[in-house]
């Protein structure tokens, strides 16, 4: 069995669908901008330093996107494999490499280079040219208990098993227990891929889930929410306490201030979630919320339906954009 290395890497297209690829000096593989962590830094972290000093160029967190895990033969490095975390930014010019690069190239994803290195070419490639759908990664918040009902954990099993079988991937706080143990295992019963994030402490509390596809340790709390939220395509909450609450509510302000523009769904479980959405219409009367947040928000009763919304859905304008100011010095 081959050992692994650990890496984080990042894909930029250019206009054409071209994807930057680089060689390191003495090696002769084309891959991905990218590195091995240093002590203590999230995937992520690792991701934005590596591109900076390999190409002079400082990536912003906030807009790499979470593409995947990625296993494969090391390049450079027999009897090796490579794990990487791969995120995508939006297109960035590239002229000059750094430190260790030798060599760019922007490489054609659906032709036959020669060179490229099997995770880039095995792995990664095919990934990006696979259609999926526009919510890929759904970040879920729910429960640490499992609830007074059983149909509670019912619909969260059930709820994983159609996100597996929908191919897409769940994000999560990292649990082994209550409804967020049971997504998580259904998920991975069904061959999808779970991702969670949890902070040391509570891992040093024997809670993390033992058989995720992979797991960010963050500091703290407010650590494991922000990346969270950056490795979601959207945000999905089962029934849950106050935690549940926190994130929802967090993560639909950030969409509400033009943060982020990514969907924001209740998944409503015998009705769990109709006395808060009585308490946002009176928001909404009273004059405290704007009809188009509450419109955007979606609910949704079993996974068909959820699925629909998710790939229909159109972010509203943010609160602060220039559409709302404009209206606001108009008087509207």
């Amino acid at each position: 069995m081959s050992e692994q290395i650990t890496v984080s890497a990042v894909v930029i297209r250019n206009p054409e669908g071209q994807v930057l690829t680089v060689r390191k000096r003495g090696t002769d593989s084309l891959m991905f901008p990218g590195g091995k962590p240093e002590p203590g830094e999230t995937s992520l972290q690792t991701a934005v330093r590596e591109f900076s000093e390999e190409l002079g160029i400082k990536l912003e967190a906030n807009s790499l996107k979470f593409l995947g895990v990625f296993t494969a033969p090391a390049a450079n490095e027999d009897g090796f494999s490579v794990k990487a975390t791969v995120f995508e930014h939006p297109y960035v010019e590239v002229t000059e490499p750094c430190a260790e690069i030798e060599h760019l190239q922007w490489v054609d994803p659906t032709a036959s280079t020669p060179g490229l290195a099997p995770l880039t070419k095995d792995e990664v490639f095919p990934a990006l040219l696979r259609q999926q759908p526009k919510a890929q990664r759904l970040t879920v918040f729910t429960g640490s208990a499992i609830g007074a009902s059983p149909v509670f954990a019912e619909a969260a099993e059930e709820f994983g098993q159609a996100i597996a079988e929908s191919g897409r991937e769940v994000v999560y706080g990292g649990g082994k227990v209550g409804l967020m143990g049971v997504v998580a295992d259904a998920v991975l019963r069904g061959g999808g891929q779970v991702h969670g994030v949890m902070p040391q402490v509570l891992i040093d509390g024997e809670l993390a889930h033992p058989g995720l596809t992979s797991l960010e340790v963050v500091p703290d709390m407010h650590a494991r929410k922000n990346l969270m939220t950056q490795l979601g395509d959207g945000f999905i909450a089962l029934p849950g306490g106050a935690g549940t609450l926190e994130e929802l509510f967090e993560a639909w302000t950030w969409q509400q201030l033009g943060i982020h523009r990514k969907p924001v769904a209740l998944y409503d479980v015998d009705g769990f979630w109709q006395p808060l959405l009585v308490m946002l219409k009176q928001m909404t009367k009273s004059g405290f919320l704007s009809s188009q947040f509450l419109d955007s928000l979606i609910v949704a009763s079993n996974p068909e339906e959820l699925f629909s919304e998710l790939e229909s859905w159109v972010p509203p304008v943010a609160k602060w954009g220039k559409d709302n100011r404009e209206k606001a010095m108009q008087g509207s």
